[in-house]
């Protein structure tokens, strides 16, 4: 299994696609925080503002972009070039894929964490010093507790979407499944049934949508007024990883007992 994780990550470390693709991303970052000094030209909050500008975008543009980016890299890659015959006639068994895929994935998301956080920071640090703005840490908690959802809650998605890939073992409704995910539409979609009938009202708070949404809510609003509460993260993630392990089991039995049809 190991041999297999590492020649994912060299896969993933040698995908020049990779490269161009946050090459991008970073650098409509790095406009958007230009535009942002100039239309602040006071420098008193301009450490405020690019906090809440990271909040934002955290919550709102990451998993969009880069959510989809590394599930689509890491996970359809192989159901897209018809390898899981391939992997599995190796002698890997089908656990091991799961758990293997499953460690690759969050080894990605976080390298794309850690670079995106050095950019972030860097970019803290030229405003301030450049400005003269006085370093506010205080809203760097906010940061840290919506980075923290939003990574679990990308893992949860991604364990609960290979579900259905390992069902359909097809590249579209896999994708469509995570991006329904991330996007809330779900979430969306239960909030304008409850307007019919409040009888279905109780599957929001079943979803692991509701949890992440509430969170990420509660912090942004709490860059005026304390959290209503400081355990509310604590209970989000800990469902999250609920999620993660419940999805992975049930992936796990799912494939056990599919055939990997070939040419899907």
């Amino acid at each position: 299994m190991f041999n297999f994780i590492q020649a994912d990550l060299y896969r993933l470390a040698h995908k020049k696609s990779n490269y161009a693709f946050y090459g991008i991303l970073f650098s409509l970052f790095v406009v958007a925080v230009i535009l942002l000094q100039t239309s602040s030209p006071e420098s008193e909050g301009i450490s405020n503002a690019y906090i809440e500008l990271g909040v934002f975008l955290l919550s709102q543009a990451f998993p969009l972009f880069f959510g989809l980016q590394a599930y689509s890299t890491v996970y359809i890659n192989d159901i897209s070039s018809s390898s899981h015959q391939n992997i599995f006639s190796s002698g890997l068994s089908k656990t091991e894929f799961v758990i293997g895929k499953f460690i690759t994935f969050v080894i990605y998301l976080f390298t794309t964490f850690l670079i995106g956080a050095i950019v972030f920071f860097a970019l803290f640090f030229f405003l301030t010093l450049s400005t003269g703005a006085q370093f506010d840490t205080g809203n760097l908690s906010n940061l840290a507790v919506v980075g923290v959802t939003i990574f679990l809650g990308m893992i949860g998605y991604a364990a609960v979407a290979n579900m259905v890939s390992f069902i359909s073992q097809n590249t579209t409704v896999s994708l469509i499944t995570f991006g329904v995910l991330i996007s809330n539409i779900s979430l969306t979609a239960l909030d304008l049934i409850s307007l019919a009938t409040d009888k279905l009202e109780f599957l929001r708070k079943l979803t692991l949508s509701y949890y992440i949404n509430h969170t990420n809510q509660s912090v942004i609003a709490g860059f005026l007024p304390e959290m209503s509460s400081n355990a509310e993260p604590l209970v989000t993630w800990g469902v999250t990883v609920l999620y993660i392990v419940v999805a992975s089991i049930v992936g796990i039995l799912i494939l056990s007992r599919i055939e990997i049809k070939e040419g899907k």
